[in-house]
């Protein structure tokens, strides 16, 4: 072939947002004929033979097809506008905030680096990973039982027959790919020419008849992407192929570039502004907004959550502008000490009423504790419409949690009806598709909740049972403990709070769950703080802590327990942030003060367990 070999990646974009341009990577504005708005750094994918009108269910194929039909090249290749093959690495995936010329030549993604990588392989895939449901890694799955798991399977076994009866050559391909535990994703690929015309002479023809014999009527959006998903498996099915057929065919795997999708906020000044007003107003009542209203309050925690427990409290007394009367339901077990039961009712005795409502925690024996930062304490919120039948209505909150707004506005939302409210997770979407709760389905987070124990009572004989019912049925599918029960339970019996009331730490930094709010909902409820929910396992007081209002905690912190904040506190409160980690694969990626490194994730577990042996680490 000659040196000068010319490759055509197209990276499908539907939006506006940053893009690399160059003589191999050409950015196509996908659907553009449906779009009221052009692109114009973008090619379109309505020019010449093209399929741009079939964008909503047939997505990235509609490049693919554009590619195909109209584009002279000898080497092909298809990815998007957040997800680039990182052509320096082979596995694995880092993350960037933008795509600088740092970004561009560290991921080999200059023109020449893109031919020089094309020159040796006639096909290069994104990563090859396995297959399991969100969240659940140790649980591997076919495709085939994956797809069945997301989507119809009627569609796949359609595509199946139709390959068996009009493409045998790739029939049984397909069927060692759909029965395999790993593939790659997104249609993400670079194929040499003669590869990718057979390919798409292949899938197209399959999806095509497909398309004759599906009815999408009663699809949503998400479902009525078929024909993306369903390529996403013969596009794995035709690599096996190539491999079998040609024998010297050079095929290798890229890793994967994901670029973040941010917020235009400015959140040094949010914190400025929270900060401003905890120091000048906090602890004073407003007269004209001042109720009669009496707000009930469940908390749950033992003593190595008493502190954060005690910024909490502090931060919702603060904010408790109207001065409502509180009463706090501590729910405990012998691991919340005497002597902290007592500090707890002297700290905050002119403010609010405690109780401690003891909890028998051989209740929840059976429950899985899989997160080591979550304790027993996590599931006692099952139990609150039995500790107090007294009691009609009850927010519940978790420890790790600052109030930035009166809690009277959150006990006044009106539930319509339903037994419980709560905000949208920060990944919500692939939960309800993990737990199969229906399309209609809103996956919250159960860190703030409202609870009309009144009509709980009504509605379930004995909702405790049905807790518990749903664990013993569903226990191979819930990783996210009493949250995933409680979304089980109340699956259509749940009424949305404003995202304002739970606001989770991934607003804050790269979000890659997919989630059902959207980013203009995310920047209006960090704009309107209710409630910073610091979710995950980074917290505040950790010393990996980046969250960009972690200083909101401590301020409260020092107010709440000035005597617990010592040297080592003194040190986190000061550094946290400035080391980051996050995962690459099978690599870490660590960031201390700009300087960054990797570090397999073999050898820091092998580190671990040394000193575990030798008790250096708890």
């Amino acid at each position: 072939m000659s040196e000068n070999i010319k490759v055509k990646i197209l990276v499908c974009h539907h939006k506006e947002f940053e893009y690399i341009s160059n003589d191999c990577i050409l950015p196509i504005q996908v659907g553009r004929v449906l779009s009221p708005v052009k692109l114009d750094y973008c090619i379109g994918d309505d020019s010449g033979t093209n399929i741009s009108a079939k964008n909503k269910s047939w997505c990235e194929l509609t490049a693919i097809f554009w590619a195909w039909k109209n584009l002279d090249a000898d080497y092909y290749g298809l990815m998007h506008y957040r997800r680039y093959l990182s052509m320096e690495s082979d596995d694995g995936f880092s993350v960037v905030d933008n795509l600088n010329a740092d970004v561009v030549k560290a991921n080999g993604l200059s023109a020449e680096a893109i031919i020089t990588k094309c020159k040796n392989y006639d096909v290069i895939t994104s990563p090859v990973w396995n297959v399991h449901p969100a969240g659940l890694p140790s649980r591997l799955l076919t495709n085939y039982q994956h797809y069945e798991l997301d989507h119809y399977k009627k569609d796949l076994d359609i595509i199946i027959d139709i390959v068996k009866k009009n493409y045998p050559d790739f029939y049984l391909p397909l069927l060692d790919s759909l029965h395999s535990t790993s593939c790659f994703f997104a249609n993400i690929a670079i194929m040499k020419k003669e590869y990718f015309h057979e390919y798409c002479d292949f899938a197209f023809g399959v999806l095509f008849e497909a398309e004759s014999m599906v009815s999408l009527d009663s699809y949503d959006n998400y479902q009525k992407r078929i024909w993306g998903f369903l390529a996403e498996r013969l596009i794995n099915a035709y690599v096996i192929y190539a491999k079998k057929k040609y024998k010297d065919i050079k095929i290798k795997t890229a890793g994967l570039l994901y670029v973040t999708e941010k917020n235009t906020l400015n959140f040094e000044e949010i914190l400025t502004k929270e900060l401003s007003f905890a120091k000048n107003n906090g602890l004073s009542c407003n007269a004209s907004l001042q109720t009669s209203v009496e707000i009930n309050i469940c908390m749950s925690f033992n003593d190595n959550y008493f502190v954060h427990a005690l910024t909490t409290i502090q931060s919702l007394i603060a904010n408790n502008k109207s001065c409502s009367k509180v009463k706090l339901f501590i729910l405990c077990d012998a691991q919340l000490s005497q002597n902290n039961r007592n500090k707890l009712s002297v700290y905050f005795a002119e403010q609010i009423d405690v109780s401690f409502l003891d909890v028998d925690p051989d209740l929840f024996n059976a429950l899985p504790l899989n997160r080591h930062y979550i304790s027993l304490n996590t599931y006692y919120r099952l139990v609150i419409h039995k500790l107090i039948p007294e009691i009609d209505r009850v927010i519940y909150l978790d420890s790790d949690i600052i109030f930035c707004d009166d809690i009277t506005e959150l006990w006044s939302h009106d539930l319509q009806g339903k037994s419980l409210a709560g905000s949208l997770d920060e990944g919500g979407v692939l939960q309800s598709r993990r737990l199969q709760l229906g399309i209609e389905s809103s996956y919250i987070n159960a860190g703030v909740l409202i609870m009309d124990l009144n009509k709980i009572r009504e509605k379930y004989n004995d909702v405790f049972i049905e807790y518990m019912a749903n664990y013993f049925t569903r226990k191979q599918d819930i990783i996210l403990q009493d949250q995933d029960i409680l979304n089980l339970t109340y699956n259509n019996d749940i009424s949305l709070l404003p995202l304002k009331w739970n606001v989770n730490s991934r607003m804050f930094c790269l979000n890659d769950l997919e989630h059902k709010y959207s980013i203009s909902e995310e920047m209006e409820a960090i704009n309107d703080l209710g409630i910073i929910h610091f979710t995950d396992r980074k917290k505040p007081w950790n010393i990996l802590c980046s969250h960009p209002l972690r200083k909101l905690y401590w301020y409260y912190r020092g107010k709440a327990s000035p005597e617990t904040i010592k040297l080592k506190e003194r040190l986190v409160r000061q550094y946290s942030g400035r080391l980051n980690y996050q995962f690459e694969g099978d690599k870490v990626l660590f960031d201390f003060s700009l300087i960054k490194f990797r570090i397999k994730k073999i050898i820091i577990i092998r580190l671990i367990q040394v000193l575990k042996l030798f008790k250096l680490w708890k």
